[in-house]
């Protein structure tokens, strides 16, 4: 194949989408349905109120049902999709872009002295916030800020409100990405959902191989007639590259026989797992998007095309067509089919 493919979807909406989600998360407890509040978990009452749906202590194994088909349904979301949920709307990655953004934007405007106690201020601050909405999920949220300002709290709202207040300031903070990687049981479990067909990030070895800098103005592989090279060879390269000890060093290549990545190590530095997403499909990887834009914007400068690493299944990057359905597919989506059908003849 001799032309190159076409470029993944734009990115841009990732940093909407979870300051939408975070929102969202915060102005929940203020939602009202029939003049109460819309989302309340009354332990206290042994009632729950969703959105007008009033559970009792007997309707537990609706509660459970419901939130084991919420699990499925992520669980299908991922076998379809890929790291979706991890990568844009799971609460850690998008506290965690929060306080990126709260650091970055403070550290170009203000002094390096008084920089980093704003920024620590300021994610006290959201923390605090955090906590009080998610315990305001379980106690009414007006009555909670209201005592927050007579200081009535009770001993166990105290608690939980620092608590999660604590959690979000390390986690989002000062783990961030090792929460994935070392504590997260999703993470762990998400291989076993995932085959050859369901997107991830991966990196076009054949039009990227063999890397290195090379003089401004040659153009890509395709417009100066290189063209692309076959799996083995692209392969051999990649292992080359990722084990100089056990390879040895690269052949030395003419500029005009490079591929297209210049070896800038962007994507690299993109990364907030530090991964190199040209050694191959990576475990940790969130499918963030981060190195996807960062080597867009190398390319771009270089003169060459986008989508020299994309989010797409790798039997669609060896040309090969896609299935819909996989034994997989079939045994997730008959799981929530059963979850919500028993769940529906439940309420009938």
């Amino acid at each position: 194949m001799n032309a190159l493919r076409p470029p993944s979807p734009p990115w841009r909406w990732r940093g909407a989408l979870r300051l939408g989600v975070l929102v969202g998360f915060l102005g929940l407890p203020w939602l009202r349905w029939d003049g109460h509040q819309a989302l309340l978990l009354d332990l206290d009452a042994r009632r729950f109120d969703l959105f007008g749906w009033t559970l009792w202590p007997d309707d537990v194994g609706l509660l459970l049902g419901l939130l084991l088909a919420l699990a499925m349904a992520l669980a299908l979301l991922t076998h379809l999709a890929g790291r979706i949920w991890c990568g844009h709307a799971c609460p850690q990655t998008v506290w965690s872009y929060a306080f990126s953004l709260i650091d970055s934007f403070l550290a170009q405007r203000l002094p390096r002295a008084l920089a980093r106690p704003a920024t620590q201020a300021a994610w006290l601050l959201l923390s605090l916030w955090t906590g009080i909405t998610f315990v305001g999920l379980f106690s009414p949220i007006t009555g909670l800020v209201t005592a927050s300002v007579q200081g009535g709290w009770s001993g166990w709202e105290t608690f939980w409100v620092l608590f999660y207040a604590a959690a979000t300031w390390g986690n989002a903070g000062f783990l961030r990405e090792q929460v994935c990687r070392s504590l997260c049981p999703f993470a762990r479990a998400q291989p076993l959902l995932v085959d050859p067909q369901t997107p991830r990030m991966l990196y076009d070895a054949r039009r990227g191989e063999p890397r290195g800098p090379r003089p401004a103005g040659l153009g890509g592989v395709i417009g100066r007639g290189r063209g692309l090279l076959d799996p083995t060879s692209a392969q051999d390269y990649v292992f080359r590259a990722a084990h100089p000890w056990l390879a040895g060093p690269m052949p030395t290549f003419s500029a005009d026989r490079l591929g297209d990545c210049t070896d800038c190590a962007a994507c690299l530095h993109a990364c907030p797992m530090q991964l190199d997403i040209r050694q191959g499909p990576q475990a940790d990887c969130l499918a963030c998007g981060a190195c996807l834009d960062a080597c867009e914007q190398q390319q771009s400068r270089a003169g060459f095309g986008p989508g020299l690493i994309r989010y797409c299944s790798p039997q669609t990057m060896a040309g090969q067509p896609r299935r819909g359905w996989r034994p997989r597919t079939v045994v997730l989506a008959s799981l929530l089919l059963v979850l919500l059908s028993a769940g529906a003849w439940h309420l009938l």
